[in-house]
């Protein structure tokens, strides 16, 4: 009997950009309404709907540094940390984190794409210098966690 287990990461950053499913905990979607309330004179409340924005927290545990040692090849957590610093290849068609940039939210059936700004990416190293055999490429292991606000 065979197990199929659906494919594809959830998140991506600006449409090319695969944020691994290595660890990955849940994805966190919360809803800010913005608005403005003011007590009348008489004591009823009147309130002035503005929007509705949301924001994305996402967290990983044990992330390997590089898309190259991760179980999907998705982005590690010096891929998020290149991108998010603004450092990344631009030739890759990497933007800067640093600006506003596309989040493609794949759940299910269906596709969102929604405008988002960073607004907190902790790193903490796990683990350094591990490596399967003596031979092997050493690599660290990181808890991740980023927000992103939706614009």
């Amino acid at each position: 009997m065979a197990l199929y287990l659906p494919v594809g990461s959830i998140l991506k950053l600006n449409s090319n950009i695969t944020l691994s499913e290595h660890n990955r905990q849940p994805v966190s979607i919360s809803t800010n309404r913005i608005e403005k309330q003011q007590r009348m004179s008489n004591g009823s409340l009147r309130k002035y709907y503005i929007a509705d924005k949301r924001s994305f927290s996402v967290s990983w545990v044990m992330l390997p540094s590089y898309s190259t040692f991760t179980v999907d090849g998705g982005y590690g957590a010096l891929d998020l940390k290149a991108f998010y610093s603004g450092t990344a290849n631009k030739a890759s068609g990497a933007l800067s984190g640093q600006k506003t940039f596309d989040l493609l939210i794949k759940t299910g059936t269906s596709t969102e794409t929604v405008e988002v700004v960073f607004s907190s990416f902790n790193l903490e190293v796990i683990k350094r210098n591990v490596k399967q055999k003596t031979s092997d490429t050493a690599q660290e292991f990181w808890n991740l966690s980023i927000s992103m606000e939706e614009v």
